[in-house]
């Protein structure tokens, strides 16, 4: 066994720490960071720690996620007093009908989400993450436990995508094959107020 057992929870730490690490050079260096706040704040759901350089860019996220049907109804069960937990109440709402349209139910599932300012900040991040450029509004890494969104495109039917793959991903033991991951991630947009 060891010292330092390799269990799923701690690599989730050391991916974690390692991810907070990036962050800090990423928002720490010139050019767009200059004006995001160097600390970054985190509020944590029942499914996902949420991570926002600033609370004008939670304001914003939570604006442009707009929820109607049965996710309002789900968040309204819910007594909500700020932003925050208006927020964590969406995600998991979202996190939970992505699970009932799947019919997959993962156990345990603890997954990580980081909110952009912009396009631009996603675009740096995949590029740091996978070496290579893309023109993306917000992608969820399968060996990170991770979706990255930007604030300003934080519509209903991207959120869902991506929270989609984090279900997948998490549901098998061996992830299916990428064209399956996104066939039943654009499942859950579809469906998600079913």
């Amino acid at each position: 066994m060891g010292i330092f057992c390799l269990c799923r929870e701690n690599i989730m730490r050391l991916l974690g720490l390692l991810l907070l690490g990036c962050c800090i050079v990423f928002f720490g260096k010139g050019g767009q960071a200059e004006d995001v706040a160097p600390q970054e704040l985190s509020i944590v759901s029942r499914y996902a720690k949420i991570s926002y350089p600033n609370r004008s860019v939670l304001k914003r996220f939570n604006k442009e996620l707009y929820v109607s049907g049965r996710l309002l109804s789900m968040i309204k069960r819910t007594p909500v007093k700020n932003i925050e937990e208006e927020v964590t109440a969406k995600i998991d709402a979202i996190v939970e009908r992505a699970m009932a349209a799947l019919d997959m139910y993962p156990q345990d599932l603890q997954f990580s989400i980081t909110i952009l300012p912009d396009t631009s900040y996603v675009k740096n991040v995949f590029r740091k993450i996978y070496n290579v450029d893309v023109d993306y509004i917000a992608f969820y890494s399968p060996h990170l436990n991770h979706a990255f969104y930007s604030a300003n495109n934080a519509r209903l039917r991207v959120v869902c995508h991506e929270i989609g793959h984090v279900v997948v991903e998490n549901y098998f033991k061996v992830s299916p094959p990428q064209r399956i991951h996104e066939v039943m991630a654009q499942y859950v947009e579809k469906h998600i107020n079913d």
